[in-house]
């Protein structure tokens, strides 16, 4: 179960231009549409009048028309023309949804509308900011929305299933790591000292000998995860604040729940080095989806062995704190809505 009243990713920016997206959020068909002034906009996928899916039509100015029998909606879901006569029924409208586009996603609100305070969009400076290139990718998966956000927030098993991307030195499967709760979300991160650097860092950073390295992991309901992640050379002062002889890097990962068996997964790495070099960008999208597949593909086996997200009948270990903070606090909103 997820919350509601909450600003969920439905597509990055970039994705979204002159043809409608079909997409199921929290169990309800919606499309996505930009029109002609550049607005987004988020409808029900089923036309009021013989059901069929909006996201089949075709936008017309700043307008929809339905694929199959030609009426058309505008941005709040009103029926504004009905062909072949003059009036339109009373009535005729589809449920429209808030939308904001902030930090080149596109966000949309499920619940109430009148709770659609934009403030509450976490800030994600990065994906927008000049000073630093993003790389942003998607990825269905066929797993509860929450089991990938457990997969960010646990650290322990970088070790053994990216081995070959973002682990570099065994110790990294030891290396304990610190939970604070917040307040709106759950924080988890470590050190890790004179390490060797995994693969794709060293590529990106070209590091010939072992560094400093940190992750610190923040995440921010009802589905958004960062990562302040990075290396640098050894001894250089990077635990003091001192990065400037590394690469510093913010994994942001953006989860919308589909159906309690899948969601979508918005990804991407940001950088402040190198800005315009496309060899980089190839390099960090490229291993992060590599990366990514990976976790996709355990995930999509591990939700074969469970219904929807639930843990019961589980163990816990101390790794697991981080998930466990985030599965309460959600647990929290869901009552409140609920009441």
């Amino acid at each position: 179960m997820f919350p509601r009243n909450g600003w969920y990713a439905a597509i990055w920016s970039r994705d979204l231009t002159g043809t409608p997206v079909g997409r199921t959020l929290l169990g309800e068909p919606i499309v996505l549409f930009r029109g002609s002034s550049g607005r987004a906009a988020a409808l029900e996928d089923r036309c009021c009048h013989r059901a069929a899916p909006l996201s089949r039509g075709e936008v017309e100015g700043d307008h929809l028309r339905c694929g199959y029998h030609g009426l058309t909606f505008d941005a709040e879901g009103r029926c504004v023309a009905v062909p072949g006569q003059s009036t339109v029924p009373s009535g005729a409208r589809v449920r429209a949804y808030p939308v904001s586009e902030r930090w080149n996603v596109v966000w949309i609100w499920m619940g109430d509308p009148a709770r659609a305070d934009e403030a509450r969009i976490v800030d994600l400076p990065w994906l927008a900011d000049p000073g630093w290139t993003a790389t942003p990718g998607y990825l269905r998966v066929e797993a509860n929305a929450q089991l990938l956000i457990d997969n960010l927030l646990d650290f322990t098993h970088v070790s053994y299933l990216h081995g070959g991307t973002i682990a570099g030195d065994p110790r990294e499967a030891t290396t304990p790591t610190r939970t604070e709760r917040l307040n709106g979300g759950v924080q988890v991160g470590r050190w890790m000292i004179d390490f060797k650097p995994p693969p794709l860092f060293a590529a990106a950073g070209g590091f010939k000998g072992n560094v400093d390295r940190w992750q610190l992991a923040t995440w921010k309901p009802p589905s958004t995860v960062y990562i302040d992640v990075g290396c640098a050379t050894t001894g250089t002062g990077a635990p003091e604040g001192d990065r400037r002889q590394g690469i510093s890097l913010w994994s942001t990962h953006l989860v919308t729940p589909e159906t309690e068996a899948s969601c979508h997964y918005h990804f991407g790495f940001a950088r402040n080095f190198r800005l315009d070099d496309a060899e980089t960008s190839r390099l960090l999208f490229e291993g992060s989806r590599s990366t990514f597949l990976e976790d996709k593909d355990m995930l999509e086996a591990q939700q074969k062995n469970l219904k929807g997200g639930g843990l019961d009948g589980l163990i816990h270990v101390n790794a697991d704190a981080a998930q466990l903070q985030a599965r309460r606090m959600l647990e929290e909103l869901v009552r409140a809505e609920a009441g």
